[in-house]
């Protein structure tokens, strides 16, 4: 403002004096009861109240529409700062947890019917792998959100204030104001690209609620199954219901609800600030909070939760899983592939022999397979990745 002549240097000192005292009084705090028609207008009649008449000059060269925008983006940006340090510490939790299960041999499965030998801590493996993606899908777009600030857009085309826009954007933490005031006003990718990230990590803590109510059922009881997150029958006083990730389960549908709402709003508006766009504030805000909960109840229950490893061993046994490791041997001692794959299924349709089966998850060579030194390793690189912040992931295999 002072930089484009509103405002004098000693109507500057005041505004920075009463912004001070604003802060002290309110930050962390809700806002107080007023007849003020919104915040801005409140923040307005504050200044004013407090630095005469330099806090009447205050909404010079902005509107509503461009500060709800700003605003917005940095509720956002703080956001996924946050749900980028809540999925770091699940993935972390989830990794030492793969390495803890990774000698856990249980069968792996495909159509939900038993498939192939793997290893408990491969499966938890799977899910950290999963969020580390999410989580770096974030910081690009966290880093995407802080690249341009609407503040300056003015209602719809900017003003003819000579207000200079890179100043606010520099002193607000964005790199440069934003190249379109129609654009600023009218859009809110970012809600939506938040929106979809979060029905994203629904999907997988969907996912993880599946199976861990899979793994825990009467005949396969692979879980010790955490009592503080189960409930018995009102009526059957045998059962032990695993009712937290059923609750998770369920729960996660409204953060891909809250995306398609967001995307309904959004649909065939006109270029321009609507009212509709308002509609969109209590979406981002109640899946946050949503998003929050179920991360912080994921992460409660998997320090919690053990397997059975006798129950483990028992359901080897089962669906010859063995089968495609003895058709690998049969491969690497000369048969070709199809007639190897023939021989194998042949043998186990005429007499399946369980004794038969070839179970050794360590003869896995592949990179990012089912072999428990492989899982302890990327499990390593992982965490190791955490704690530098850095992404990748080595492409060469190496003993445990």
């Amino acid at each position: 403002m002072q930089a484009a002549g509103i405002f004098s240097a000693e109507e500057l000192a005041a505004i920075e004096r009463a912004l001070a005292v604003v802060e002290e009084r309110y930050a962390g705090s809700p806002c107080p009861q007023s007849e003020a028609e919104d915040l801005h207008t409140w923040m307005e009649a504050a200044l004013t109240e407090l630095a005469g008449e330099a806090g009447r000059k205050i909404h010079t060269a902005r509107s509503r529409n461009d500060q709800v925008a700003t605003l917005l983006k940095m509720y956002l940006i703080d956001c996924g700062r946050h749900l980028g340090a809540v999925l770091s510490g699940l993935m972390k939790l989830l990794c030492e947890r793969a390495r803890e299960w990774s000698e856990l041999v249980f069968p792996l499965q495909t159509h939900t019917q038993f498939a192939a030998p793997g290893n408990v801590g491969f499966w938890a493996l799977r899910y950290a792998t999963a969020f580390d993606r999410v989580r770096h899908h974030l910081a690009f777009c966290v880093s995407q959100w802080q690249q341009y600030c609407p503040l300056g857009s003015g209602a719809v085309a900017g003003s003819s204030i000579p207000i200079d826009r890179r100043i606010q954007a520099t002193e607000m933490g964005f790199s440069a104001p934003s190249l379109n005031a129609l654009d600023s006003t009218s859009t809110r990718d970012e809600c939506l690209e938040f929106l979809a990230l979060a029905t994203q990590i629904g999907l997988h803590l969907q996912s993880l609620a599946a199976d861990v109510i899979a793994f825990s059922q009467s005949p396969l009881r692979w879980t010790v199954y955490p009592r503080d997150f189960a409930t018995g029958s009102s009526m059957m006083p045998n059962k032990s219901n695993p009712d937290a990730l059923e609750l998770l389960r369920g729960e996660a549908n409204v953060l891909a609800a809250a995306y398609q709402q967001a995307v309904l709003i959004l649909k065939g508006l006109p270029s321009g600030y609507s009212r509709d766009l308002q509609c969109i504030k209590p979406v981002v805000h109640s899946t946050a909070d949503k998003l929050a909960e179920l991360c912080s109840l994921a992460t409660a229950f998997l320090e919690r939760l053990n397997f059975d490893a006798e129950r483990l061993r028992a359901s080897l046994a089962l669906g010859n899983i063995g089968a495609t490791r003895r058709m690998e041997r049969l491969v690497l001692e000369g048969t070709p592939l199809r007639q190897a794959h023939f021989a194998v299924a042949s043998d186990d349709a005429a007499a399946p022999d369980p004794r038969a089966n070839d179970l050794d998850c360590a003869a896995y060579q592949t990179i990012g397979s089912a072999s428990p030194a492989e899982t302890r390793r990327i499990a390593g690189e992982l965490l190791a990745s955490l704690e530098s912040e850095t992404p990748t992931i080595s492409a060469s295999a190496s003993t445990d």
